[in-house]
């Protein structure tokens, strides 16, 4: 009987426990809050990012100071100092303003899901005078972290209901009195960017010279393959480059600015560059390199083989001759397509088809007196040696390395003797050399 007893009080304490946690999980929490108002240009506009498709803006979750220094030093928001974010978390949500007019909003209420999300509460008080310009209001909203433990900050929901009884016309639009508004979160990143127009690296992509491409570096081995110089090994522990090959107008670039790169929460890069071009046309289109240092931590589980990144092109119309036309693409604002580069398989097989690649067409040609000019047909992506003698089989041969051009002169040789001269191709990968094979023999006598 005692036995029978205790399995009954053992079941009814545990239904108990699961009606008492079920009532408690399901309950929305009431959250208490800070909330200050600004009115000024949304995130959108302060970076050059794209609107969301799937609302009116995005918002910011900020857990540390240093994150918020970023969003500072954009003038985004101001007014907090360091020990704030030892207790505190700041929201930022930018809301755009409705068309049916400037009523303002009203502070909202915030309340914690069982789930774990946040739920804002607004109203919009509406009256019918119209904005000329879409605005933004930004509300900062202040939270003790110890409230909001467990919460999911991917995850809001914005509900605004929209208040008619102060509006200036008798009858109501055909609105919706309650909208909801997704935002889309996002970390404005802390980055280091160094802009410039060059051709190539040594490093072949084999994409062709009219796209746009952009790779990741993660190590050192990478990161001198591909011909960079001036980071030592110990900066990739904690660093990373992304490097963007954005393809140049003919035009003259007088400056081409990175201007923000932001994370959302999908882990994807979203990255934005304002340019101005002048008259007249360069003789040729470069690609425009941009070199972006990223803290690896900041960029944990994003997938770099997606990129997104918008270019707003300007011209310099007082640089035009009288009479000329405007580029059909002159002040546009559109997403480039970029290609994705895996820089580590490149390497390795170019270091592969190196082993195999053999110089041609090689020209020997007497210039001056004791001197022959040396040239052939260039590869992309490598440095040559010339190996020379007075003798066919290459016995006491001279070697000249380090040769980065496709060409060469040989100096201080013996004049009226015929040399025998070929060349080869190397490359240098974290200090292991590869080499290609040997051209073929060629001889000539020396003036």
């Amino acid at each position: 009987m005692k036995k029978l007893l205790c399995i009954i009080a053992s079941v009814v304490m545990l239904i108990t426990s699961v009606s008492l946690t079920a009532f408690i999980t399901t309950a929305d929490t009431a959250l208490s809050f800070n909330s200050k108002w600004d009115f000024c240009h949304s995130v959108c506009g302060v970076l050059d990012i794209e609107y969301p498709e799937s609302g009116s803006s995005y918002y910011s979750c900020i857990e540390n100071y240093d994150e918020y220094k970023v969003l500072k030093s954009k003038g985004l928001i101001k007014g907090y100092n360091k020990e704030f974010f030892n207790d505190n978390i700041l929201f930022v949500n930018w809301l755009n303003s409705y068309n049916g007019g400037r009523g303002g909003y009203e502070n909202p209420t915030i309340t914690k899901g069982a789930d774990g999300t946040i739920k804002f509460n607004y109203k919009y008080n509406i009256s019918y005078i119209r904005m000329p310009v879409v605005a933004y209001d930004i509300n900062l909203i202040e939270l003790k972290k110890s409230k909001v433990s467990g919460v999911d900050f991917s995850k809001i929901t914005v509900n605004v209901t929209l208040n008619y009884s102060n509006a200036t016309s008798n009858s109501e639009p055909n609105t919706t009195p309650d909208e909801n508004i997704t935002l889309k979160m996002i970390n404005i990143l802390n980055y280091t960017s160094k802009v410039k127009i060059d051709d190539s690296f040594s490093v072949d992509y084999k994409i062709g010279t009219r796209k746009n491409y952009y790779f990741v570096i993660n190590n050192y081995k990478d990161y001198t393959a591909c011909g960079f110089t001036g980071k030592k090994a110990e900066f990739f522990k904690n660093n990373m480059l992304l490097v963007n090959c954005i393809y140049g107008s003919k035009y003259t670039c007088e400056t081409f600015v990175n201007n923000g790169m932001v994370k959302d929460f999908d882990n994807n890069l979203i990255m934005s560059y304002n340019s101005v071009w002048k008259f007249p046309e360069a003789k040729t289109a470069r690609h425009i390199t941009d070199i972006i240092e990223l803290k690896k931590s900041e960029v944990k589980n994003v997938d770099f083989s997606k990129l997104t990144v918008f270019k707003r092109n300007k011209f310099d119309h007082s640089t035009w001759s009288p009479g000329l036309v405007v580029p059909s693409n002159a002040d546009t604002y559109k997403k480039l397509k970029m290609t994705y580069v895996d820089v580590s398989s490149v390497i390795a097989g170019n270091i592969k088809a190196i082993k195999k690649t053999q110089v041609k067409r090689l020209k020997v040609k007497p210039i001056k007196e004791k001197q022959l000019k040396v040239s052939w047909k260039k590869i992309s992506g490598v440095k040559y040696e010339v190996k020379y003698s007075l003798k066919k089989g290459m016995k006491n041969a001279k070697v000249k390395k380090n040769i980065k051009k496709n060409k060469v002169i040989l100096k201080k040789l013996k004049s009226g003797k015929k040399y025998f001269v070929k060349v080869r191709a190397y490359k240098t990968v974290n200090g292991n050399t590869s080499y290609g094979k040997w051209s073929k023999v060629v001889k000539k006598k020396v003036k």
